[in-house]
């Protein structure tokens, strides 16, 4: 987002490398200061189709959501690189992630025109495929949580004899296929075996059409934690072995920034899509009038930058990968774009 600081008194930046102190002037700034213990928004879509609804989003709805987020600086990254801190953000942009549960019809669906077979341009993948097209600064891409075992509108997409070729494509452009489970069982209700059945089944489905295929992630369903917590993040049935780096929540809320004290990849809360409170629209509009709370990039990946204020919140094993600055004395910036 493109902000003029209102009034700048005295900006000072200490580098700290190696035990080393430097200092530095800041001149008055286009853009917001860097925070990178900022929130990041990871957005969760469902259905994509009509009518607008509680779980469902229309097409035109869903891109409109992509446009209100490429015109006021967020930027697109992948889930493993939130997860694994390599935030690769251009200066003054606020990463966000894009995930989709239950992998129904509506988020990839093929169709024929004049005997060739598309993408449709209304399904979930085909809006962000156009977008990233009229967009090439906005690299779209998301995790898509499969369901292989359940009915056919949503094993895998559906279109029983496009499987393949869906999920090729996704891994083939950069998309992300994480794990649901097998059916969606509610996995607070099944002992310790049936948890890790339902968990390694979906990777071995998966596997079937992406051999050496790892789900990397792991989305709750109904957000409802196995018995024993553990077997979210990895367990085996039959041979079967699943590992995750990340668990995903169903809500209700930003993450905290992957170098901040308070991260936990394996309870990530997620933002709702949708025209409510707490949907990504609200939370534009919250980080618009309160920029201080969103994370925003410097632009290197070998430098994490935040405010001297929130030193406290810096995770200590950092220091060995990244050079560490902190801006002092910034004052409040001026709101940005309305929505």
């Amino acid at each position: 987002m493109r902000l003029k600081i209102f009034a700048l008194l005295t900006a000072f930046v200490v580098t700290l490398n190696l035990g080393l102190s430097t200092m530095q002037t800041y001149a008055d700034r286009e853009s917001l200061p860097s925070n990178e213990l900022g929130q990041i928004m990871i957005l969760e879509y469902h259905l994509i189709g009509y009518p607008e609804a509680q779980w469902r989003r229309t097409p035109e709805n869903f891109r409109k959501d992509l446009e209100m987020l490429y015109e006021n600086d967020y930027y697109p990254i992948p889930l493993q690189d939130l997860v694994n801190g390599n935030i690769k953000t251009p200066a003054g942009k606020t990463p966000f992630v894009i995930t989709f549960d239950d992998s129904s019809t509506g988020q990839f669906r093929y169709h024929q025109k004049e005997g060739h077979l598309e993408i449709d341009p209304k399904s979930g993948v085909g809006i962000m495929e156009q977008f990233k097209k009229e967009h090439p600064d906005f690299p779209l891409t998301a995790t898509f949580y499969v369901l292989p075992g359940t009915g056919r509108n949503s094993r895998l997409f559906g279109q029983e004899e496009y499987i393949q070729e869906k999920l090729n494509f996704l891994v083939n452009n950069g998309y992300e296929i994480g794990n649901h489970s097998y059916g969606h069982e509610n996995l607070g209700k099944v002992d310790d075996l049936a948890a890790q059945k339902q968990l390694a089944l979906a990777v071995k489905e998966i596997q079937s059409y992406i051999p050496g295929y790892q789900a990397r992630s792991f989305a709750l369903p109904y957000g409802i934690h196995p018995k024993n917590r553990i077997l979210a993040r990895q367990g085996e049935y039959q041979g079967v072995k699943y590992n995750h780096n990340a668990v995903m929540l169903v809500g209700s809320g930003p993450v905290p920034s992957p170098y901040s004290t308070e991260f936990n990849a394996y309870r990530m809360e997620r933002i709702q899509a949708g025209d409510t409170p707490w949907g990504p629209k609200s939370l534009v509009e919250k980080y618009r009038k309160n920029p201080s709370l969103r994370f925003v990039s410097d632009g290197d990946l070998i430098k994490i930058t935040i405010p001297k204020k929130l030193e406290g919140k810096l995770s200590l094993n950092l220091s060995r990968k990244f050079r560490l600055q902190m801006l002092e004395d910034v004052a409040p910036s001026l709101p940005g774009r309305k929505l």
